[in-house]
């Protein structure tokens, strides 16, 4: 209980602003995400000081902290934990406290085993708010959240990033009924965060970019097709991204998606030979971390999106 409410306390000082559960179970268990290195959280001192209980432990315990009332949990602030003043008294006099032992199904062989919701990378402050937006459509309905969609299927959602009907369909959980009811307003929500915030990408995705088989041509949606076009007529990435009101992130994912297809386009003003020279370099030097680790060594002088367009050009040879 100590590490957890140091930890929120730690993390609120360091940045001025407030953290979900999530984002401090990953602080305690010592994870490389995005937004911990954005952040500068990996530099506080209560990073990975947790690495003694799983995620799924220390969101328990989470979970326990803030029904004992020493955090509170503020929903409309996309879950936001803030420690109450019988936390900060704990925190401040040590005091023990007594909590519930979490009950940890036991973890299935290898081959069994399948993604649990925590597990999936994802943009978290988008993922809080299709929670929220799941929480009023399920309200209006007067059913449980879940029947709506499940945890797993919103954080997939958050890190695919679904914004035209055959990229929603193929979200897990998402059947023809669902897409139906259901597709618009979540697409929606997602087509307005990418509107102010730039699309993620998350470690484990390295090897997926490289060892993905090529897409068909007839795979390219209207969208990519649109950024393609934008690109031929002589416009640059930032210039696409302000024309279409999304991040140049996406735009860069457009670009790649449609090189992995087989489309021809001129490069050679999004990747230069010399940031080409850059990354080959950073890719040979990383064995583990992924994508995150390539662009922790390249630091500022490469973005993410340079990095996915010079994988799909290897790619696709």
């Amino acid at each position: 209980a100590q590490k957890f409410l140091s930890c929120v306390y730690r993390l609120r000082q360091a940045s001025r602003f407030g953290v979900g559960l999530n984002h401090v179970v990953e602080v305690l268990t010592g994870a490389s995400t995005e937004k911990i290195r954005k952040w500068n959280h990996d530099k506080v001192s209560t990073y990975g000081i947790g690495k003694e209980h799983t995620r799924a432990e220390w969101q328990a315990i989470g979970r326990e902290i803030i029904r004992l009332g020493y955090c509170t949990q503020a929903a409309e602030k996309f879950s936001v934990l803030e420690l109450t003043d019988k936390g900060m008294e704990v925190l401040r006099a040590r005091r023990p406290v007594k909590l519930t032992r979490p009950v940890i199904a036991p973890e299935k062989p290898a081959g069994e085993r399948g993604k649990r919701a925590g597990e999936i990378s994802c943009d978290e402050e988008l993922f809080a708010k299709l929670r929220a937006l799941r929480r009023e459509v399920a309200d209006a309905r007067d059913v449980p959240a879940y029947i709506i969609f499940s945890d797993v299927s919103l954080r997939v959602m958050a890190r695919k990033y679904p914004v035209t009907e055959r990229e929603f369909a193929g979200i897990s959980g998402v059947g023809a009924k669902k897409l139906e009811e259901f597709g618009k307003q979540f697409m929606a929500a997602i087509q307005q965060h990418l509107r102010e915030h730039p699309r993620q990408v998350f470690a484990d995705e390295l090897d997926e970019l490289r060892s993905a088989p090529p897409q068909s041509k007839s795979r390219l949606n209207d969208t990519t097709r649109e950024t393609l076009r934008l690109l031929r007529a002589g416009k640059n990435v930032e210039q696409i991204a302000r024309e279409r009101g999304f991040a140049a992130s996406t735009i860069y994912t457009h670009l790649a998606s449609a090189i992995e297809a087989g489309e021809k386009m001129d490069t050679s003003g999004i990747v230069s030979r010399e940031e080409e020279r850059l990354i080959e370099t950073a890719l040979s030097k990383v064995t583990v971390g992924g994508l995150g680790a390539v662009k922790e060594l390249l630091g500022d002088r490469i973005e993410y999106g340079q990095i996915r367009i010079y994988l799909a050009l290897h790619k696709a040879g």
